[in-house]
């Protein structure tokens, strides 16, 4: 009898669709002649999400890269910083 639970549980767990906000690539990248980047976020889910957005500039998309500061508070607009999609 116990063979016969895992595999039902495995079957069972698989039932259930997927409930995940649709971001596509988690990072992006602006290149430097570039003024502006948009992201869509999709949510799949019937319930609400809220989403946080942290921006960062770094000196290299790499992983030796390093965070660099903002020269001046306003240098960046971000609209909205935090979203709760329905």
């Amino acid at each position: 009898m116990k063979k016969h639970l895992l595999p039902l549980a495995l079957l069972f767990s698989g039932i259930s669709p997927a409930q995940a906000l649709d971001v596509g690539d988690i990072s992006s990248f602006m290149n430097s002649d570039s003024s502006t980047l948009s992201k869509t976020i999709q949510n799949s889910t019937d319930s609400g999400r809220l989403i946080n957005i942290r921006l960062e500039r770094l000196s290299s998309p790499l992983d030796d890269g390093q965070v660099i500061a903002m020269d001046k508070p306003d240098e960046l607009l971000l609209t909205p910083a935090s979203l709760l999609l329905p």
